[in-house]
């Protein structure tokens, strides 16, 4: 008779004739014992937003399930309880609910089947673009008697299961996901690949010596002594670290033996010293190209177009250098403006390498 009573209490309190309004619990805050997120916000994305969650038997009767006010409000309450925010936590977490549904029918004498079925996604905003993270899905049958409303605790259990999943999907890929990231490291580093017979890389300790231009000689009716071929390149990768994404930049400044060429009867110390200028000229232009990397507005959204952007500008900067000091120096027939661009160039080398 008692229990009787509870059912009657419950059925007329918390139930009209065509409806039953499922209230959810306060979950324990404790159920996560580490987590870095935090929910900001939950959309209802399903076929029929609103209320409503699907059918259920009561009464002898098919009826509506619904909860007491809207999906998002009583989600991101329910959520927020399992996982409040703390200090520790700092992605906010938007949650997007394609699918939520209870349903049932009778199978036989004081006997119902029922399931529940929930789709999920969760993403977050960065630089104000969303980054999708992964998603959950799941579902789960059960029996149970009429007087036993036990689709409460099963759509609790999926509803805590689900934010459970997404805390180890965050901790087992923390530092292996760029989608987690919250900071972008640029990261340099100067390649020399030694074993290259046919390059040069850029070295201050190994200056240009005459073997290394091996070109044939000058173009037919060219006045110039000599002429040396440099360039610069890089080569990037990226990695995630922690709650950074590294960018990693490998610079290779190089000249071209088999391009670059000297005649006989001008192999002199002059003339090299002219050429080796060329050479530190365009590792000057690097080291510019790094500084202007780290004052543009990279994004982990779009570094690589920045980057290459940047290379291109680089690029064409390197090349009126040279012309200049070409063009100033006379091709080092200049005795004074040759000094004067060799002391430039040596202090801003002496000033690269200090600093490393």
């Amino acid at each position: 008779m008692i229990t009787l009573l509870l059912i009657l209490l419950y059925l007329n309190g918390y139930a009209q004739q065509d409806k039953v309004t499922l209230r959810f619990s306060k979950p324990s805050p404790s159920l996560l014992k580490s987590y870095k997120f935090y929910i900001q916000e939950v959309e209802d994305k399903r076929k029929e937003p609103g209320s409503g969650l699907g059918k259920v038997v009561a009464f002898g009767k098919d009826v509506a399930l619904e909860l007491n006010g809207s999906l998002e409000k009583n989600l991101i309450s329910y959520w927020s309880f399992l996982a409040p925010k703390n200090k520790e936590t700092y992605l906010p977490l938007y949650i997007t609910v394609k699918d939520f549904k209870v349903s049932e029918k009778k199978i036989g004498t004081n006997k119902i089947a029922g399931e529940v079925s929930l789709t999920i996604t969760f993403r977050w905003y960065r630089d104000m673009q969303p980054v999708e993270l992964t998603n959950y899905q799941t579902s789960a049958s059960y029996t149970r008697p009429e007087h036993d409303l036990y689709y409460e605790k099963i759509t609790e259990q999926i509803l805590t299961q689900s934010i459970v999943h997404f805390n180890k999907w965050m901790t087992d890929n923390a530092g292996k996901t760029p989608s987690l990231a919250r900071n972008l490291v640029l990261v340099f580093k100067e390649i020399r690949n030694n074993s290259n017979r046919d390059t040069v890389f850029y070295d201050p300790r190994r200056p240009l010596i005459w073997s290394d231009f091996r070109g044939m000689g000058g173009r037919p009716g060219s006045r110039y002594a000599a002429a040396v071929f440099t360039s610069f390149a890089y080569e990037g990768r990226s990695y995630p670290k922690g709650d950074d994404l590294v960018v990693e930049i490998g610079l290779k400044v190089f000249m071209v033996k088999d391009m670059s060429w000297g005649r006989p009867e001008y192999r002199t110390a002059s003339t090299l010293r002219h050429e080796q200028l060329h050479f530190d000229v365009t590792r000057m232009v690097v080291e510019r190209f790094k500084a202007n990397l780290k004052k543009a507005e990279l994004t982990i959204e779009d570094y690589d177009s920045e980057i290459q952007y940047q290379f291109l500008e680089t690029f064409r900067e390197m090349n009126r250098e040279q012309e200049a000091y070409d063009g100033e120096t006379g091709h080092g027939l200049n005795p004074a403006a040759q000094a004067a661009w060799d002391r430039k160039i040596t202090a801003e080398i002496s000033s690269i390498y200090s600093m490393q």
